[in-house]
């Protein structure tokens, strides 16, 4: 809806211009509210040059009057003129605007005095030593509370002569007035509107003007591109500027101009003039910039793969491994070439499936929605299946159930040397519950690869896969690493019974990322489900050495079984996540935290806080480790304390588009994503995603002592911030 108070305001001015409170052959003017005039820089004009002249407006305190654009209501200043012939005015060069906030609303507009320089082109045909007098009508609307249209006639005599000379006492007045025209700013630009959420980002290439700003605040040349009481969130780094705030009342697809206005390090403002184009901002090979700072694709290729090699230690992809390395040594004897066969099938399903996933993410993407690494963890429906999963393979661990060949080797057979049905879809497995976790490296690395092409993008994540591949790739081509492991024996039967219990553990809390994502209605129904799947596993195995009436009966009521099991489970994730209100950030901690918010970041970095920002999920092995271990300590509460360090906490269990547009603008798409803001407005830096009481304590004393020796762009106090 088109914003109605500004347009009944321009009805009543246009209604009311023929009755102004003064209507005057003179120059200046005074009305009520404003004293008009126009002056020149030069007492005179050689013909064929031109002349710069303006109309200066000065202004009733407390009263202001409106820019080219006027914001949510308001009207621009006009002039129209009555020229001799041979004497052509320009149109008005606006300096840059102010943001005046009026109740609700906020204006674009000027206080105190207000210059509008116009050029004035004498042709060469005009006498020289003769005089022509130029006619200026003046039209503006002038507000406090309420806006009142006023004009003036302004006439003023010119003389041509071959030697003008400056006017001194308006001297200053001419050359303020042009430093307060906005300059080309040689940057490229791009705007993009951000998903279903009501907000637009402008993205700027890091040119040396804005860097060193203390604060950049937007203006747009056209009204409805953005809210103008709307705050303005800020972010510099090395790879990009970006402007966060409120799309307005429209939305375009062509290129939008406007002013952005920077306060200097000496409190000065200087405003450029840039043109956005629509979509993300790019770079010559048609990349977005949107990356780690510094990282390229070989280091980001070899930080997949180091990522990938450490997966394998996680709780969850340690016993699958296990299980295939000790079928090898099951089968020391067997062929060599066998064995390699396996391992390069094994891969083959971990690759597999991580093209499958890169090229999903791609598409989510393209479909203009935010996603990040482990996005399918957000889904309460995916995290109970993969909780379904993890309890049978503790099971079939356990030695109380027997899976066979039919399933494509779940269980012990999948990890059996015998069939490559097995060895692929060990592969698939490792990849499905590997993607709750980031290890080290990871971060940045993901973060590279979905912020460039698709092809890159399925470099990275396949390089991730390598990794993970990789020690029992390394295995199955070199026996002698196998047959450093004991004989088997029941030392094997023992640990792989032992290995049950990372199994059981991971069901265990995917069973609690549930509740945080759906409550606890839905944990019920989860447990239910476990029990049907097991009794289901039970009637199969007790019914399939039976006659064939029995084997039937048992297969019908496992279908059935399975069928009321899943229903009642995709209806009790639907339904809590429409009615939870549980938050995995409501948890209790040693250490005192404040829900994430944008809008509370901005007014802690204005106020010169020291900010600790903490992007986490409840499905995050690395993130509930990092709590356990440092967060949650008593001595990182009393660090904080001592230091002043707010402490903000944002959760990513469920589907959150500022969160992820805050991972996005780190170049990140995961958690954990910790960042630190130093006092007094520091540059933000992204601390370890392995932290201890040590690490987290040594970062952040680093990050303090480096802000002493550098100058932050700071936020400006009323509207934005640099994050």
């Amino acid at each position: 809806m088109l914003n109605f108070r500004r347009h009944l305001t321009i009805v009543i001015a246009v209604l009311l211009l023929g009755s102004t409170r003064q209507d005057v052959y003179a120059n200046p003017v005074a009305t009520e509210n404003v004293t008009a005039s126009i002056i020149s820089e030069y007492d005179s004009v050689r013909p064929g040059d031109s002349l710069t002249v303006a109309l200066r407006l000065d202004i009733r305190e407390g009263w202001h009057t409106y820019w080219r654009n006027p914001g949510d209501s308001g009207q621009a200043t006009s002039v129209k003129w009555t020229l001799p012939p041979g004497v052509q005015a320009s149109n008005i060069s606006w300096p840059y605007p102010e943001r005046q906030y009026v109740g609700p609303v906020a204006n674009y507009g000027y206080h105190g005095t207000a210059l509008h320089l116009i050029n004035l082109d004498v042709d060469s045909s005009l006498q020289l030593d003769s005089e022509f007098e130029v006619v200026a009508d003046a039209n503006w609307l002038v507000c406090e509370e309420e806006c009142i249209p006023e004009k003036a006639q302004l006439r003023f005599t010119l003389e041509t002569s071959t030697g003008p000379n400056l006017v001194e006492k308006h001297k200053v007045e001419f050359a303020k007035a042009r430093a307060a025209l906005p300059t080309n700013l040689d940057a490229k630009s791009g705007y993009q509107y951000l998903d279903s959420s009501n907000r637009m980002r402008f993205e700027l290439t890091p040119h040396a003007n804005l860097l060193a700003a203390h604060s950049i605040e937007y203006f747009p040349y056209e009204w409805g591109v953005v809210q103008a009481p709307a705050t303005q969130s800020v972010l510099q780094d090395k790879a990009f500027i970006t402007i966060e705030t409120e799309k307005g009342d429209l939305e375009f697809s062509q290129p939008i101009a406007g002013v952005v206005v920077v306060e200097t390090a000496d409190s000065e403002y200087k405003a450029y003039e840039i043109e956005s184009n629509p979509g993300p901002l790019t770079i010559n090979n048609g990349a977005t910039i949107h990356s780690e700072p510094g990282l390229s694709l070989p280091s980001a290729l070899v930080f997949a793969f180091l990522g990938g090699i450490i997966l394998n230690l996680m709780p969850c992809v340690f016993p699958v491994l296990f299980m295939k390395a000790l079928s090898l040594v099951s089968h020391a004897g067997g062929s060599n070439s066998k064995s390699r066969l396996h391992g390069l099938v094994y891969t083959s399903g971990v690759l597999v499936s991580f093209a499958i996933l890169s090229l999903v993410l791609i598409s989510v993407k393209a479909a203009g929605l935010k996603v990040g690494w482990g996005f399918q963890l957000q889904s309460p429906l995916f995290v109970s299946v993969i909780a379904v999963v993890m309890f049978v393979l503790g099971l079939s661990l356990s030695g109380y159930l027997k899976l066979g060949s039919r399933l494509m080797g779940v269980g012990d057979q999948l990890a059996s040397q015998q069939g490559f049905a097995g060895s692929f879809f060990t592969g698939v497995l490792a990849v499905i519950v590997a993607t709750p976790c980031t290890a080290p490296f990871m971060g940045p690395a993901i973060g590279f690869a979905f912020t460039q092409s698709s092809l890159v993008a399925v470099m990275v994540l396949l390089s991730l896969g390598l990794g993970l591949a990789l020690p029992y790739l390394v295995l199955s081509f070199f026996p002698l690493f196998a047959r450093l492991l004991p004989k088997p024996g029941l030392w094997m039967e023992r640990f792989q019974q032992f290995l049950a219990f990372p199994m059981y553990a991971s069901a265990a809390w995917l069973v609690w990322v549930v509740s945080q994502q759906a409550g606890s209605n839905a944990v019920l129904v989860l447990l239910l489900v476990l029990i049907m799947v097991s009794f289901s596993i039970w009637l199969w195995q007790s019914t399939r050495a039976s006659g064939r009436w029995w084997l039937w009966t048992g297969n019908i009521g496992v279908i059935i079984t399975i069928a009321l099991a899943a229903t009642l489970m995709v209806g009790s994730m639907i339904n809590g996540i429409a009615n939870n209100n549980v938050a995995a950030n409501q948890n209790q901690s040693v250490t005192p935290f404040q829900a994430f918010n944008e809008s509370d970041l901005i007014q802690l970095r204005n106020e010169g806080r020291a900010v600790f920002v903490n992007m986490t999920a409840a499905w995050c092995i690395t993130c509930l480790a990092n709590e356990r271990v440092a967060l949650s300590s008593p001595q990182i509460k009393a660090f904080f304390e001592d230091n002043d360090i707010t402490y903000l906490k944002g959760d990513w269990t469920n589907q959150d588009e500022h969160i992820t547009n805050y991972l996005d603008k780190f170049g990140r798409n995961s958690v954990p994503l910790y960042v630190y803001y130093p006092k007094d407005s520091g540059t933000p830096k992204i601390l370890p995603q392995i932290l201890t009481v040590d690490s987290l304590i040594d970062n952040i004393d680093s990050a303090d002592a480096n802000s002493l020796h550098s100058s932050p762009v700071k936020g400006k106090q009323l509207s934005n911030s640099t994050f």
